[in-house]
């Protein structure tokens, strides 16, 4: 299979025209969080994020998807949300894109190397991760079961 030129360059974002890597952007927006809201912390960060995000994609309602919309309740931001927010919008950039940049970044090292390189995308980096875990996880519960049997089986 053959990619064309572009398939290796989504580690890397366009910023005036020239090219810039996903991971300076990255700390460079967060550099201007912690200097507006230094508390917090890089998995707070990213539920706050997600949380303007769908603010911004207008998807975020409490209840189930078949209510009419009169009746749904939309969830408010709260007050460190909407200083979040409005930095994002003041520095220009679309709280989904940056959402999915600071997620692309939460990867383990050996995968954010290869993104770093270009080796792969940042879609393929999220994928790799999320099997990785799933695939750990799905070990633990074996080995949980395992133990479980074996004491079951001394009583």
């Amino acid at each position: 299979m053959v990619y064309g030129s572009r398939a290796m360059i989504n580690h890397q974002i366009r910023e005036n025209g020239k090219k810039r890597s996903i991971f300076d952007k990255v700390n460079e927006v967060k550099q201007h969080i912690k200097a507006i809201i230094p508390e917090l912390d890089g998995d707070r960060l990213i539920h706050m994020l997600s949380h303007c995000r769908n603010f911004h994609d207008g998807k975020l309602h409490y209840g189930r998807r078949g209510i009419p919309e009169n009746i749904q309740r939309i969830r408010e931001l709260t007050e460190t949300e909407k200083i979040l927010y409005a930095l994002l919008l003041k520095l220009e950039l679309n709280p989904s894109v940056v959402y999915r940049w600071f997620l692309a970044t939460r990867v383990p090292a050996d995968i954010k190397e290869k993104l770093a390189k270009g080796q792969i995308s940042q879609k393929k980096a999220l994928e790799i991760s999320a099997n990785r875990k799933r695939v750990k996880e799905s070990n633990v519960g074996l080995l949980m079961m395992e133990e479980i049997r074996t004491i079951m089986s001394s009583l």
